[in-house]
């Protein structure tokens, strides 16, 4: 494969920025192409639109007493810049670049406007690229900071270029490394908040994943931890299942209709992913907005077989990709990765039958602890053993016996089930599954691969390249991974709240040709209670923090990234207590 030669690429000025800032920030912006809008970054897009005219880009317009000219394109291949500069500013005495910068200008000792180091470092690079063009001196540049309307005037002195000529050179190393810089030491953690990337870095929850793996004896918790991650996710998901519905876009909502009569409108600023079952048609006009508002659609048949997924184009983040590839192929790497999962799905089975189990009567009529139950007990003799399996054979079939231990107490945790009644379950089948309980497990696993099929698509990941499920035609073995982890405590625990809490009858489901599947009705109540498990919030194992099970799905992921690219020594499934 033919590779550009760093040395000879041009480096666009705001990356200098981002170098002197975070070196880390610079790397997961411009060589993995990653980039997360939060509300700062719209304010400055906002902000900087104001400024960057289309209709004065490049044109010298007389101002008061100077001469402005907005937009002005440079390059230099001897300086290896690039830049777009906001403002070229000519008066009297002299001509010299303007860059606006969204914040506010901080101030010095004596309480005057002064500038930020890594601004002042893009604003030389500017003014080198417009002496090379002017071929004259440009002695300083101005930063105007528009959240205080205050103008810094910035000496471009031999100080300041040696500085902005060391920052180029430490893009050139960076760019040409296997691994991205470490995060920001902790005294200097402050530059992290407000960053749009910081949900993307992690740096405290890398900071101490990398002193676990180099310590001794275990790491100390982490106390008071940044959580990076909201607690609840922003929008809903929008499930529609109405057969010969339609979906099209009016305004800033979208309009659901059968027959030409109107359904449901729900606004586009409420939805965060759309999902689609069987018969369902939708707009190009909706679902070109979804798509350019990185909203996933994801298509299902009528009973809920994942077919795809309509989303934005696919993440620039090639290394990660590429380190995906070389870690899974990684005998050794691979079944590190697929211990840690079945780990943590073993562990958070046997937990949820503890939980289920506890102070419910035996034979004897006499309450039991749920670690006393010997599924349970057998359960922890296979998890102990995971950890020796010499090779992925072995482990699946470890994972097949826990498997088979929980599947065959997991009648017990329904309430006083009627032997041959409609919710009594003996066994765990699929394909099509052939009683209620069975029909609810496939339909729930199905939702929890494709909202795990998102949460590695948002990171980076190819989600049909697995560690442990392989890498079958067609199947998005990485998202099957993943959501191991979450299947007992997200859709078996669903599964039990409809059953032990009366929230479904006989007549939700719709048996044919020795097939059980849920009425229209059916799932509609087992989506809402499925989404209202994922908003359920929980703490991480690790680090402390309290987030929805939703999100987490989304941080399991990330952890998975920084594993992969080198961050972190290794990879811990997430479990619950």
């Amino acid at each position: 494969m033919l590779t550009a030669d760093p040395h000879t690429e041009l480096i666009p000025v705001r990356a200098l920025n981002q170098v002197a800032y975070c070196p880390r920030l610079y790397w997961l912006q411009y060589v993995e192409g990653l980039m997360v809008v939060n509300e700062h970054v719209e304010d400055g897009r906002v902000k900087h639109g104001r400024v960057n005219d289309p209709s004065l880009a490049g044109r010298p317009r007389q101002e008061r007493d100077a001469i402005h000219t907005r937009s002005v394109a440079l390059a230099s291949e001897p300086l290896g810049l690039t830049s777009k500069l906001d403002l070229i500013e000519e008066k009297a005495d002299g001509i010299y670049p303007v860059e606006y910068k969204r914040s506010a200008a901080p101030t010095d000792a004596n309480g005057q406007a002064a500038c930020w180091d890594n601004d002042a470092i893009q604003l030389c690079a500017q003014g080198l690229l417009l002496e090379e063009h002017l071929q004259r001196p440009v002695p300083y540049g101005v930063l105007y900071y528009i959240g205080s309307k205050t103008r810094v005037t910035v000496p471009l002195d031999e100080a300041l270029r040696q500085q902005t000529r060391e920052a180029v050179e430490r893009i050139r190393a960076i760019a040409a490394a296997d691994q991205p810089p470490p995060p920001l030491p902790p005294e200097l953690s402050y530059r992290c908040h407000g960053c749009s990337l910081l949900t993307v870095c992690q740096p405290e929850e890398t900071r101490y994943l990398q002193a676990a793996g180099e310590a001794v004896a275990p790491a100390p918790r982490p106390a008071g931890i940044t959580r990076v991650l909201p607690e609840l996710d922003e929008g809903a998901v929008l499930y529609l299942q109405e057969q010969g519905s339609y979906v099209g876009k009016r305004s800033e909502h979208l309009v659901v209709s059968k027959e030409r009569q109107e359904i449901n409108r729900i606004p586009l600023a409420a939805v965060r992913q759309v999902v689609l079952f069987g018969n369902v048609q939708i707009s190009t006009q909706a679902l070109e907005t979804l798509v350019a508002r990185e909203i996933p659609v994801v298509m299902l048949t009528r009973y809920g077989r994942f077919i795809g997924a309509m989303t934005p184009a696919p993440s620039k983040n090639v290394m990660l990709r590429v380190n995906q590839y070389r870690a899974f192929a990684d005998p050794a790497r691979a079944l590190g990765l697929a211990k840690a999962v079945v780990k943590a799905k073993i562990a958070n089975q046997r937990v949820l039958l503890m939980r289920s189990l506890r102070g419910k009567a035996q034979e004897d009529d006499e309450p039991v602890r749920g670690s006393d139950d010997q599924a349970a007990v057998e359960m922890a003799r296979m998890l102990a053993r995971v950890d020796d399996a010499p090779d992925a054979g072995v482990l699946l079939g470890l994972e097949g016996q826990a498997a088979s231990m929980y599947f065959g107490s997991f009648g017990r945790l329904l309430h006083a089930p009627v032997p041959g009644s409609a919710f009594d379950f003996k066994v765990r089948n699929r394909r099509p599954p052939r009683d209620p309980i069975n029909a609810l497990l496939s339909f729930g696993y199905a939702m929890l691969a494709k909202d795990a099929f998102s949460a590695v698509l948002t990171v980076g990941f190819d989600p049909y390249l697995g560690f442990y499920h392989g890498g079958k035609h067609g199947r998005p073995s990485l998202a099957l991974d993943l959501m191991e982890e979450f299947r007992a405590v997200v859709v078996d625990s669903v599964v039990l709240t409809l059953i032990n809490n009366g929230m479904l009858t006989a007549a939700d489901f719709a048996a044919w040709n020795g097939a059980c599947q849920l009425t229209d009705a059916g799932r509609r109540t087992f989506l809402e209670t499925y989404e209202r498990r994922k908003a359920t919030v929980v703490t991480h194992p690790l680090f402390g923090y309290r987030m929805s099970y939703g999100r987490m799905l989304e941080v399991q992921a990330r952890l998975l990234a920084a594993y992969i690219r080198g961050d972190v020594p290794a990879y811990q499934g997430f479990t619950v207590r």
